[in-house]
């Protein structure tokens, strides 16, 4: 019989996990960067990078890793239920009723080296708390939030006088956090730790909405600068969110946090490698082969690789590949628990829970506006950091921090572009964004190797009938205008290929797509109303694609031309001409209108 420790996909409570011997993948070996210290003679080593910043999607293990980092700092607060019998090793500072079980960090890479910062009360900051606050309620949700965590203090018996706390709490947030800051480290003797987490929240709820986010801007703005005027009074200062555009905004007064968000040496901070899923999940797979023969362990891990592996957090090539861990875990839970799941698994479908994790608000609305075209997939260049504006954020940025896309290249072709991670997040953009429903499982099992094998072996009109039959069934509504058939190919064709480019700017104007499928490359037009002619007259002059003509690919001009034809669904008439033909016939053209002609002046 196997055995292997619980799995927890919702539980991020760090000396919970511990206690209970629960599934923990080990992440402190790389706190010997996160948490470096400077050399020195002081008890207490300063850190070498004192205020440091990290985005990840949501449920990326992000608050994991902030109860990681609040065990590491200060252990477990008097009464903790986890350690009822209050077992403590030691710890240098370590104030009479905290303790810091060696349970904790037992068989971890920070077994041997836990305990060099020394004891730091920590201040923990949850602003996921204030993600329904309106904008204008931003300040005073703040304060609310500040005067409970200055009685969570008192709680824990920190020394101080109720007369101090009436006062303090009679004052504005960011008075009540820098003067906890101060009394903590009196009472204490120790500078504090700030962790904050989900720094965002309370900006990225309203974005994409008719809400003013001013207000709620210059709350966290006020707030978070004491953070930076803290004047040597705070330890460290950690923090992540979901995006990295809020950054520039809400700590544009306090400019001296590091962002390691794309830093290759902190890519598997939040997330597991495939050798880290490799090692600790070896026992679950083996449990899966056990129920269901058909699930030997290496096409276990090829299914997870393809369905819950390759968020990559930086096109640098030294970057690692991750899976999501919610994603994972959730899945590979609920196969173990549900004998019919184990045989569905087996066929081939794993449990999709990517949208479960909450498909941002913001996302769907910007989807939803049939103006916004899908984002560029094939970007060489890295998106700016950050948002030029909170009110009309980039559109390829939110899908690249957000989890829809990740980065690919940067190994073999010397190229760094977006697209989706895996197919959970493909079928979940499919099903939920652009509301395809029913047929976003069927589309990697039967259509989109269909479309790929098409385009391979340059069977142009093979993949315009399937196109055809494919958008004849989907919901009418879903079908409006000229930009909804243009994003539903945009996203088969990032299903099909790394090498897409959508909207890609020439000289002439912007190519709907292009895409290299092999040693074929596709320059495609789409219209609706309008006629697969005038597709390809628009190709030609103007000239779309030209740039692909000097290489050994075949390259093919596109038109396909959409149209509802009543009860019959959609209709789709496609022409397709080789472009260097097609641009070799408009260049004579030129040519010929613009010879002089003879004759007597």
């Amino acid at each position: 019989m196997n055995t292997y420790p619980p799995l927890h996909p919702t539980d991020a409570d760090f000396a919970a996990i511990r206690r209970r011997g629960g599934f923990y993948v080990d992440k402190t070996g790389l706190f010997r960067n996160l948490l470096e210290t400077d050399p020195g003679t002081m008890s207490s080593l300063p850190l070498t990078s004192r205020h440091q910043f990290m985005a990840r999607p949501r449920r990326f293990g992000k608050t994991l890793l902030i109860n990681t980092l609040e065990a590491w700092f200060q252990g477990l607060p008097p009464g903790h239920r986890a350690n009822p019998e209050g077992v403590t090793a030691p710890l240098d500072g370590l104030p009479e009723g905290w303790t810091s079980p060696p349970w904790l960090w037992d068989g971890l890479d920070a077994a041997d080296w836990h305990g060099t910062h020394g004891w730091h009360p920590v201040i923990r900051l949850d602003l996921s708390q204030l993600a329904g606050t309106d904008p204008a309620g931003t300040h005073a949700a703040l304060r609310d939030y500040m005067e409970d965590t200055v009685w969570l203090w008192t709680d824990r018996s920190t020394p101080w006088t109720s007369a101090w706390t009436d006062s303090l709490l009679d004052s504005g947030p960011e008075r009540i956090l820098r003067n906890l800051i101060r009394h903590l480290g009196v009472a204490y003797g120790s500078r504090p730790v700030v962790l904050v987490d989900e720094y965002d929240a309370p900006i990225t709820e309203h974005l994409g909405t008719d809400a003013d986010p001013t207000p709620a801007v210059g709350a966290l703005r006020r707030f978070f600068r004491v953070l930076k005027d803290d004047v040597g009074l705070l330890y460290g200062v950690f923090a992540t969110g979901i995006t990295r555009f809020a950054r520039s905004h809400l700590f544009s007064a306090a400019n001296n946090f590091v962002d390691i968000s794309d830093e290759p040496r902190y890519g598997a901070l939040c997330g597991f490698t495939e050798e880290e899923t490799d090692r600790y999940l070896a026992p679950y797979r083996e449990a899966l082969a056990d129920m269901e023969p058909r699930l030997a362990p290496p096409a276990i891990q090829t299914a997870w690789r393809n369905i819950y592996n390759g968020y990559r957090f930086s096109p640098l090539p030294s970057a690692p590949r991750v899976y999501n861990p919610f994603t994972l875990t959730n899945g590979v839970s609920r196969v173990l628990a549900e004998p019919d799941r184990c045989r569905q698994a087996a066929d081939g479908t794993w449990p999709s829970v990517w949208s479960e994790s909450g498909h941002p608000g913001l996302i769907a609305r910007l989807a939803a506006d049939t103006r916004q075209a899908l984002p560029e997939g094939g970007a060489e260049d890295a998106p700016e950091v950050g948002l030029r504006s909170l009110t009309r954020p980039d559109y390829a940025t939110l899908m690249l921090e957000t989890g829809y896309y990740t980065w690919h290249g940067r190994r073999d072709d010397g190229k760094a572009h977006l697209n989706f991670p895996n197919l959970e997040v493909a079928e979940s953009w499919t099903r939920d964004i652009l509301g395809l429903g029913a047929h976003a499982p069927s589309l990697h099992e039967t259509l989109i190797p269909e479309l790929r094998a098409c385009l391979l072996t340059g069977d142009v009109d093979g993949f315009a009938r399937r196109l055809e039959i494919f958008y004849s069934g989907l919901a009418h509504q879903n079908l409006d205008s000229e930009a909804c058939f243009r994003s539903v190919l945009q996203t088969l064709c990032l299903m099909i290929t790394d090498d897409v480019h959508a909207e890609k700017s020439t000289w002439g104007g912007r190519s709907d797509l292009e895409l290299g499928v092999g040693d074929r490359i596709y320059v495609m037009e789409v219209k609706h109303g309008g006629s697969a002619a005038e597709a390809l007259r628009q190709i030609q002059d103007r000239p779309y694609g030209r740039e692909h003509l000097p290489g050994n690919r075949q390259a093919l001009a596109v038109g396909l031309a959409f149209r509802k034809d009543g009860d019959r669904g959609v209709h789709l008439d496609c022409r397709h001409r080789d472009l260097r033909t097609l641009l070799r016939e408009r260049d004579s053209d030129t040519a010929a209108d613009t010879k002089p002609s003879k004759g007597r002046f």
